[in-house]
């Protein structure tokens, strides 16, 4: 939890009793009496899944409050026969409890050690992971121990702060670090989640985290960074090591999973993608083996199988036995059994492909209780970064690894995710608190990489979107930055005049980028730079990339191409009855990526009257 300037000494203990409790007693010695039922419909109140949050607080925060308010509490009346109660004690009362240094009476009708057995395996985790998390945590937690705590601020002191400007705050960890960032870095040792727009300085926060876990005594080796691809990684680490902070293991989430199938020797042969060839094959086989079978081309084929290995996380005779089921389902029947029939081409060639470099670990931590405590007793605190590109597969992972110390940091905004396509989700990021209730959720606040008018425009285009924290975003440097829209008569056009601001204004304009929706659009420029833009781009001087591979880069100077309705966003999310949360919204994120990667000034082209949208709700002038 946040630090504070005024600090006061608890005991932390547990008691967990079975038979009569005296809540007259208990009250006598000071303690705070909740029956369960209570505790449960609080509970209830507090889980409340979905997209749209009028604010970053969490959910549970009114719950959470009592454990700042009451030293001493007994909660009476557990009935511990099903998971979720275990999920209501473990998530809602012992964790955030333990985080507070409160002195704790549980009084169940049942022994922790009595409890276990298939009942209590959770469909979720694939094993029994909140009964281990609560013996793991009650073990720890039946020690007393004395620990300081921050006092709960009363609303006077929170009134005065506010006035003031001043109040309590986390002690100040780096110069370098403005207050959030300091909050963030500063946190407790639970789970953590720093929501950090575009230019915020993340892995900033990401590399301070990381020393001051080493300062709070946790071992270089038992701390692990993880993140989505390789570039990422080498560039965690190269910060890492500049800060002087060695040691560290930073892996992207393939590597984790190669690097758990190597040392338990379970590594199939040689690693490597299906080739196209193949994939026609047996997308013709499983086609022909299904009365009504649906052909498919090779990246729905791909897709296909990849959403049975990384989101669905299911077996081949799962996925048939559910595609048996499912009425009309000639498509189903048909990925089902080319799903079947692509691990059985696996298997006879002796190979894993790189999906399996996910799931194949995430089975054998499910399936094998002993490997699953090996490996959790490795990594005492789990970091990961650009949370919101995560899939279910890669979020089941690190939740797997992460337990039962559940100290887990999170990084990532939900505003830029853009990778639905490939399973990440907004949701992931906005119900962290449904998965982990006892989090703390830090927001990173000021935008240090665009000038201030980008900023600007770029908050008043994300606000629109209702799938999302509402959340401040301010500007963080003084340069003002510059938006020029240049509206043409048609897209060929719009492509020349691309690339003759390219030849015009290229040299003594710092990096330079050229971002369309579309690797067609980026062709079409290119056509119309010729030589003269090739040698551009060869020297380095310019970059053409798709929106969606702009992701984590940024340049002095955007030029974003085909900026038109219909083009971006793309025509088929405007249509009556597209999703009104899931296309648009997910253009508009993508556009907000667009526009945050330029530093200092930004070129936007479109068609003359065939203006996107999103320049309006940006602030942006269009003609």
């Amino acid at each position: 939890m946040q630090g504070s300037s005024v600090l006061s000494s608890r005991r932390r203990a547990l008691r967990w009793q079975t038979g009569p409790v005296d809540e007259r007693e208990l009250r006598r010695q000071g303690y705070f009496v909740l029956r369960y039922p209570r505790l449960a419909a609080a509970v209830a109140r507090a889980r409340r899944p979905g997209g749209g949050r009028s604010s970053l607080a969490n959910p549970a925060a009114g719950l959470l409050a009592l454990f700042a308010r009451q030293a001493r509490l007994a909660v009476v009346g557990v009935p511990v026969v099903t998971p979720d109660v275990l999920r209501i004690l473990y998530g809602y009362l012992l964790e955030p409890a333990y985080r507070r240094g409160c002195e704790l009476v549980v009084a169940a009708d049942s022994a922790l050690a009595d409890l276990g057995g298939p009942a209590f395996d959770e469909p979720a985790w694939g094993c029994p992971l909140t009964l281990e998390r609560l013996r793991y945590l009650a073990a720890a937690y039946a020690e007393p121990t004395l620990v300081l705590t921050p006092e709960p601020v009363s609303r006077w002191r929170r009134w005065t702060a506010r006035v003031s400007r001043r109040g309590d705050a986390a002690p100040r960890l780096a110069e370098r670090l403005d207050p959030e960032q300091n909050a963030a870095v500063a946190a407790g040792d639970g789970v953590v989640q720093v929501i950090a727009p575009a230019g915020s300085g993340k892995t900033t926060v990401l590399v301070e985290r990381v020393r001051e876990l080493r300062r709070r005594g946790t071992a270089a080796d038992r701390i692990l960074c993880s993140t989505f691809n390789r570039d990422a990684c080498v560039e965690i680490a190269a910060r890492l090591d500049k800060a002087g902070i060695p040691g560290i293991g930073v892996r992207s989430f393939h590597g984790l999973g190669l690097n758990i199938l190597k040392q338990e020797g379970r590594l199939r042969g040689e690693l490597g993608t299906t080739p196209d060839a193949v994939w026609r094959e047996l997308a013709d086989a499983a086609a022909a083996a299904v009365p009504g079978g649906r052909r498919l081309d090779v990246t729905a084929a791909q897709n296909a199988v990849s959403l049975y290995k990384l989101k669905l996380m299911i077996t081949p005779d799962e996925a048939l036995t559910r595609a048996a089921a499912t009425p009309d389902g000639a498509r189903a029947r048909t990925t089902a059994r080319l799903y079947a029939l692509h691990e059985e081409h696996l298997r006879r060639a002796g190979r894993l492909d790189f999906d399996d470099l996910i799931i194949a670990p995430i089975r054998l931590l499910q399936d094998d209780a002993r490997l699953r405590e090996r490996w959790q007793s490795r990594f005492e605190r789990v970091l990961v970064d650009e949370y919101q590109d995560i899939e279910p597969a890669q979020a089941l992972l690190i939740g797997l690894l992460a337990a039962p110390h559940d100290s887990l940091f999170c990084v990532g905004d939900e505003d830029q995710c853009i990778y639905a396509w490939r399973r990440a989700a907004v949701k992931r990021v906005i119900e962290l608190d449904q998965t982990y209730p006892g989090l703390e959720r830090y927001p990173l606040v000021r935008n240090y990489r665009c000038g201030r008018d980008i900023t600007h425009a770029s908050r008043r285009l994300i606000r629109c979107n209702k799938e999302r924290f509402s959340k401040p975003l301010h500007a963080g440097v003084k340069d003002r930055g510059r938006i020029h829209v240049w509206p043409q008569v048609d897209a060929r056009a719009g492509a020349m005049f691309t690339a003759s601001l390219l030849e015009d204004g290229v040299r003594g304009s710092g990096s330079v980028a050229v971002l369309a929706r579309t690797g067609r659009l980026l062709a079409s420029v290119a056509a119309c730079g010729g030589a003269s833009l090739e040698a551009a781009v060869s020297a380095g001087l310019v970059e053409l990339t798709t929106v969606h591979g702009s992701k984590g880069r940024e340049w002095d100077r955007v030029i974003l191409v085909g900026a038109d309705q219909g083009q971006f966003p793309l025509a088929r999310t405007l249509r009556v009855g597209a999703s009104a949360g899931g296309g648009l919204e997910d253009e508009r994120r993508l556009f907000y990526v667009a526009l945050t990667r330029a530093r200092r000034r930004l070129d936007i082209v479109f068609t003359r009257g065939k203006a996107s949208q999103f320049l309006k709700e940006a602030g942006i002038g269009a003609r």
